[in-house]
């Protein structure tokens, strides 16, 4: 290969350029803003009547609380709604409790097939999730109807399977039979489909002879990317995941330039098909948290504040014990700078960073960053050590060895209703619940992938402004053939957030 001499302020520019020409397409209008507002609002209603009706437990109603992408800012055109159940409870005292009764979802899964709306369960993902679509085709909302059915015949042990429900939970959810689906829509029963990230026996098998998909195919039961309305994740017993949202938002505020980076590396990291946790790749949730590690602890100087550091205590004993309580949620510190106020006018006023750089120097920094090649520059640049190191976004300085963790082998841990294996090929530290791996699901082919990505926009960025011809485009999208039918990959273990 002919090494030329690098320009650097041509790299810059073209960066630059691509932003100024993707960026409007990427934003989420206010317009569907509005539309998936309403949205929740009337499944929010339609489930709170459900369980008027079919549920007699400790919870008077629940609120969708948005979360994620959606909520944080980093929401991108025509992603899906992320949203949180939070109990309101009969008995104010239990204000700070988020248990939800294992009926409860399966209560709402009907409600929203009830309403004709997509609804499926995925129960051996970390936490419960409930998929909701508008608009399923009618083949799509009868194998989801299907689908449902086969669980309501199970035996009352089998519904549960880790562990017999008690008295109100059997009442309740024997309440919780299924759908009417219309005698038009009854044919024969589909295939399961995987994307639950079950570890099935056709998964345990040796792969060697298989090709594997950056983006799994998609089955039966799977929604698909458009043509069906407004898609949201209901996720149960995550209350880390409102906090975590809390938090990126306030990273946003920091400075302007944190959200068209953030959105422009997602929009690239799924125009190269490496944001799909399902398919052993990375989660949107990990990808805003490598920008954000670059943007505070790798750029010189820092873009932004660590908001886990910048947290203002009460001076007063009472009020720092009560404010130490207040902040604990399951287990965990939920602590940092979340007056978005404060955070708003500090930046206003310039008193976060001296950092003077464009979006596009910014992530040539953050390409060369995490591409960990170390080139013919001197002093050579800040690397990413891919296997030794993990990616934490809490710790000064930002960088802690998986040795130190214990994050070395993959380990399972397998309970009566699931099994989750918990891998560190790619490691990266949850802001709060540390001993989570966000990256989890990045299988050996996913890092593969991932890191030839990071490999690939690095040689195209390199030779920009030189004389060496350019491979292709840094934005292109990835074109992948689908393998038959009979050569897809089940789907990756997946995440409750991102």
């Amino acid at each position: 290969m002919n090494h030329y001499p690098e320009n650097i302020q041509a790299q810059i520019e073209l960066l630059d350029e691509i932003v100024a020409e993707e960026l409007p397409d990427i934003y989420m209008s206010m317009p569907e803003l509005s539309s998936k507002e309403s949205f929740k609002r009337k499944l929010q209603m339609i489930m709170n009547e459900a369980l008027s009706r079919e549920y007699s437990g400790d919870i008077a109603s629940i609120s969708l609380v948005g979360f994620g992408s959606s909520a944080s800012g980093f929401g991108m055109a025509g992603s899906d709604m992320d949203l949180a159940v939070v109990p309101n409870w009969k008995d104010p005292s239990k204000a700070n409790d988020n248990t939800i009764d294992r009926c409860i979802p399966r209560i709402l899964e009907r409600a929203a097939l009830d309403a004709r709306f997509g609804g499926r369960l995925l129960t051996r993902t970390r936490v419960p999730i409930l998929k909701i679509c508008q608009h399923p085709t009618e083949t799509l909302y009868r194998a989801l109807c299907e689908e449902r059915q086969k669980w309501d015949q199970l035996p009352e042990e089998e519904k549960y399977p880790s562990g017999l429900a008690d008295d109100s939970q059997q009442k309740d959810s024997a309440k919780t039979g299924s759908p009417k689906i219309p005698s038009s829509l009854v044919a024969a029963k589909p295939d399961e489909a995987s994307s639950d990230g079950a570890d099935s026996k056709k998964s345990q098998q040796p792969r060697s002879d298989k090709r594997w998909m950056r983006e799994r195919a998609s089955g039966p039961l799977d929604f698909p990317k458009t043509g069906c309305g407004i898609q949201c994740d209901i996720n149960f017993g995550n209350p880390l995941g409102i906090h975590n949202t809390q938090m990126l938002r306030c990273y946003s505020l920091t400075d302007p330039r944190v959200r068209p980076m953030v959105l422009f590396v997602k929009a690239w990291a799924k125009r190269r098909k490496i944001n799909s946790a399902y398919s052993g790749t990375l989660s949107s949730y990990g990808w805003v948290l490598m920008v954000l590690h670059y943007l505070v602890n790798i750029a010189t100087p820092p873009v932004c504040p660590n908001l886990q550091h910048a947290v203002p205590l009460p001076t007063d004993r009472d009020t720092l014990e009560q404010y130490c309580k207040d902040t604990m949620v399951d287990g965990y510190a939920v602590r940092f700078w979340r007056n978005e106020q404060e955070i708003t006018q500090a930046a206003k006023e310039g008193r976060l960073t001296k950092n003077k750089e464009t979006v596009g120097a910014l992530l040539r920094g953050f390409f060369q960053y995490y591409a960990a090649l170390s080139g013919g520059t001197y002093p050579r640049p800040p690397q990413f050590h891919w296997v030794n190191d993990v990616v934490s976004l809490r710790r000064p300085g930002g960088i802690v060895s998986k040795q130190s963790k214990g994050w070395i082998s993959a380990t399972t841990k397998i309970t009566a209703d699931k099994k989750v294996t918990n891998r560190y090929l790619f490691a990266i530290e949850d802001p709060f619940e540390t001993d989570h791996n966000v990256a989890r699901t990045v299988n050996h082919r996913g890092i593969v992938a991932i890191r030839d990505e990071f490999r690939r926009a690095w040689r195209i960025l390199r030779v920009v402004g030189t004389d060496a011809e350019l491979e292709d485009d840094i934005f292109d999208e990835v074109a992948e053939t689908a393998p038959p039918q009979s050569e897809s990959q089940p789907g990756g273990a997946s995440t409750g957030t991102g």
